[in-house]
């Protein structure tokens, strides 16, 4: 049994008073899984923006495995 099944198989078993406070756990969960790609995505970008750091991994790669092709840097 799928971990989904065995959750809606619990759901059911519960009093119908309790459905709401599942609903609202559930929407809640929803936010947090939200919130955490966004703080990943921002980490991201903050990231690709730092060029100092880009020009520093260039570097080190360009000086540990040497050019690749002379129009291409690693990074």
């Amino acid at each position: 049994m799928t971990q989904q099944a065995e959750l809606i198989q619990e759901i059911d078993k519960l009093p119908s008073r309790y459905i709401g406070e599942v609903i609202d756990y559930i929407g809640y969960l929803r936010q947090k899984a939200h919130n955490e790609n966004a703080d990943e995505i921002g980490a991201y970008r903050a990231m690709a923006a730092d060029t100092e750091r880009e020009q520093e991994a260039n570097e080190w790669c360009n000086a540990y495995f040497g050019p690749v092709h002379p129009t291409y840097e690693c990074g």
